[in-house]
């Protein structure tokens, strides 16, 4: 099993190392600002603590890294990583500009390394039976849901977390994309701040997205309020004559086939299949499902929905990865 660390030893970090642990590979690292944190979750896994990511990338018995920190963090520590061969699991939102995605992605490309964007949603098993049910839908929508975040939260930030709906929104957005089976070509988008006054972000998107293949997508992102029935994630998929529905944290799908309808009763094992598809990518070195153009590919599709919000006007997608 290869050998990793962990760079952010808060909840998700936490949770990647519960995992990576059930799936036998436990990290021997852990590395954050905090080192009381780093040495909790070295005690509790085995292995090392530090409170400077120099210690990871100077240590060659480490093969690859996990970055759950702040997001504006990522592209400093991912490229680092890069630099000094260090295969990548970059949380998502893979950055929060455009510049600092494509400096992230000319990185790996430089420097070869593996790199895999964490959508979890994307490692659902009834996801993935969802996609195979529905492989060519023409109309798709996508719900992002949330109770309403506290402004002082530090993923409400504008500069360290860039509220919900550039933090979220990216797991719909490239569901949507997978779902569709098809590259977005544009968007064009309603909303703003809505409800956080005290916080420079857009915090609340409706948006259209129309893809290549024709199907077309009404999304829809904010901390306005959960839905009581479809829970935070929502999806649905119609083909004309099917629909599938995917709700409640999509740990349950509804098929209906035309005649009947077709009840399917999961569980959240995203983070545990998506780790699962990191070690089998790092053992065969190959790419994982869901690597670094993904997670471009999800941020500059929200991102283009902010502008289009602020101009009134679409936005191509022509120009994505």
């Amino acid at each position: 099993m290869p050998s990793i660390a962990i760079i952010g030893c808060g909840l998700i970090g936490e949770t990647h190392a519960r995992e990576l642990a059930e799936l036998g590979a436990p990290p021997t690292v852990f590395v954050d600002s905090n080192l009381v944190r780093a040495q909790t979750l070295a005690q509790t896994f085995g292995g090392n603590a530090f409170d400077r990511p120099g210690d990871v990338w100077h240590n060659p018995t480490i093969d690859a890294v996990y970055i759950c920190t702040y997001h504006d963090t990522h592209a400093a520590l991912a490229i680092e990583a890069a630099q000094h061969g260090k295969h990548i699991f970059l949380e998502k939102p893979m950055a929060l500009t455009a510049k600092e995605c494509r400096e992230i992605a000319d990185a790996i490309r430089a420097s070869g390394v593996l790199c895999m964007t964490g959508f979890k949603l994307h490692y659902y098993s009834l996801a993935k039976k969802a996609n195979a049910l529905l492989p060519n839908p023409i109309l798709l929508t996508a719900h992002v849901s949330d109770r309403r975040w506290p402004d002082g939260s530090w993923a409400n930030d504008p500069i360290r977390g860039g509220g919900n709906v550039l933090s979220q929104g990216c797991h719909a957005v490239e569901m949507l994309c997978r779902l569709a089976g098809s590259k977005p070509s544009r968007i064009y988008a309603d909303g703003g701040n809505l409800h956080h006054p005290n916080n420079a972000i857009v915090d609340t998107m409706a948006a259209t997205i129309a893809f290549e293949n024709g199907a077309v997508a009404s999304l829809t992102i904010g901390d306005a309020g959960e839905m009581p029935h479809d829970g935070k994630f929502s999806f649905t998929t119609s083909s004309g004559t099917e629909t599938v529905h995917l709700y409640n944290r999509l740990t349950m799908m509804s098929h209906f086939d035309g005649e009947r309808e077709h009840i399917y009763n999961g569980e959240e094992d995203g983070f545990l299949n998506e780790n699962r598809e990191f070690l089998d990518a790092l053992q065969a070195h190959r790419k994982p499902e869901t690597d670094e153009l993904d997670g471009i590919r999800a941020s500059l599709i929200l991102l283009a929905g902010i502008e289009s919000i602020r101009t009134h006007s679409p936005q191509s997608l022509e120009h994505l990865p």
